[in-house]
């Protein structure tokens, strides 16, 4: 199981919200490209960034900070946050990003995301499934739907998704660790590899997160605050096989 460190970007900053909640910001001292490194020197094999100006709006706010994250780094990053149609998703791939999430496209254009999956190939793609109490919320975690994560899997899976990522909103930038009730009914609804967000605290979590059949797990405000020493963390993952 990987352990891929988060890297939220806001007005060309590195911050993380609560919940998603914009208003509930911390920003965290250094900027972008030197803390991608201090990831990768702590041994991360991927990052996750996300625009979360893009996420909100739609349209990518934080491009020039992406660029040099990318240039300035030899590992796969996945990009999500404003990615909404497979004209940007394909022009990511092209500046060197290994996959792009779409999330709000899912359930406005999935049109869209069947054409990138075409252009691109079903491993570039990642959809994110971002649930609250099961339900679906989009743009930016702002506005709520009226599907359920599990269908929109299928959706999914029926235009040739091959790839999830999936997030309780109501866990992510609290250290109130992983709803893993939530995660495994996910792991049940599809064969596909998923990628988890949200919430972890602990190694024990971590491990946790391995023995249910987690790809990966991304980690934000854990590594951020000193609660997890990503360092440390991938070390221990790796050695338990």
């Amino acid at each position: 199981m990987d352990i891929v460190p988060a890297i939220d970007l806001r007005n060309g900053k590195c911050v993380r919200l609560t919940r998603g909640d914009y208003s509930k910001e911390t920003i965290f001292e250094g900027d972008p490209v030197s803390i991608a490194n201090k990831w990768i020197e702590s041994g991360a094999t991927r990052l996750h960034v996300v625009d979360l100006d893009g996420a909100k709006i739609g349209k990518r706010k934080n491009e020039e900070i992406v660029n040099k994250i990318v240039r300035s780094v030899n590992i796969p990053i996945q990009l999500g946050g404003g990615i909404r149609d497979s004209d940007t998703a394909e022009r990511m791939i092209g500046l060197g990003i290994d996959r792009v999430i779409f999330g709000t496209a899912a359930i406005e254009s999935p049109s869209e995301i069947e054409h990138s999956i075409k252009k691109l190939g079903p491993d570039k793609i990642i959809v994110g499934i971002d649930t609250l109490e099961g339900i679906v919320k989009t743009r930016g975690w702002v506005n709520t739907t009226s599907t359920k994560g599990k269908t929109l899997i299928k959706n999914m899976e029926d235009i040739g998704v091959k790839r999830f990522m999936f997030t309780d909103t109501s866990k992510d930038g609290t250290l109130l660790h992983p709803n893993f009730e939530s995660i495994t009914d996910i792991l049940e609804s599809t064969k596909y590899p998923v990628t988890v967000g949200g919430g972890v605290t602990n190694i024990e979590d971590l491990v946790k997160l391995k023995k249910i059949g987690v790809e990966s797990v991304v980690i934000g405000l854990a590594i951020y605050s000193g609660q997890l020493d990503l360092k440390l963390a991938i070390k221990k993952i790796d050695s338990r096989g």
